[in-house]
């Protein structure tokens, strides 16, 4: 052995050491930088703790009015039986007002199933009638001479729905509704065109 020299193991297991730290310094940069790359970063924790909105991929637009459409096949009612009532602030308590709700109005909703037929084509009429449980309703037609009776025999409202199949050989436009025969309720007018 030399004196004052290094001895050749140490020599090789310094070299080793120098080379592994070497490499896994190159490992460890390769894989921050393939991290952020690929969003695993964790920087965006810090970015979102002062922007909320910071690396957000969800965007809703903003609500904009619908427009309606013209001449709809079903008419609803959309008013609701009763508003809610706004109470301005105030410090002092006041008594809380009650609404009388109205009985729901019953209406008779129909609807054709098709709007275009061919001479003897099958069209379904259905609807809706709130409350008309049990109602007889007669299915009425305006072929332009003014409304009567259709001529098929009285459809009953089971489950407050109802539906019946008709057919007419006659050409033209054709308007359609239902009389609850008991209170002379009318549905609304459904169109068909018939050639």
């Amino acid at each position: 052995m030399k004196q004052g020299g290094q001895h050749p193991i140490a020599a090789g297991v310094t070299a080793l050491v120098a080379v592994a730290v070497g490499v896994g310094l190159i490992i460890g940069i390769g894989m921050f930088v393939g991290a952020n790359i690929m969003g695993l970063g964790g920087g965006a924790a810090d970015d979102q703790a002062t922007d909320p909105d910071a690396g957000a991929s969800l965007y809703a637009p903003s609500p904009k009015p619908t427009k309606t459409a013209n001449g709809p096949a079903i008419t609803l009612d959309a008013s609701p039986t009763s508003a809610p009532e706004k109470q301005a602030a105030s410090t002092s308590p006041t008594p809380s007002k009650t609404v009388e709700e109205k009985p729901a109005k019953k209406e008779i909703t129909l609807q054709a199933g098709i709007v275009a037929a061919t001479p003897m084509e099958r069209i379904d009429l259905t609807g809706i009638y709130p409350g008309g449980e049990g109602a007889i309703l007669r299915l009425e037609r305006n072929d332009g001479q003014g409304w009567g009776e259709f001529g098929i025999p009285d459809v009953r409202v089971t489950g407050e729905q109802f539906s019946t199949p008709i057919q007419s050989g006659r050409v033209g436009r054709h308007k359609f509704r239902m009389k609850d025969i008991d209170t002379g309720t009318y549905s609304n007018v459904v169109t068909v065109t018939i050639g």
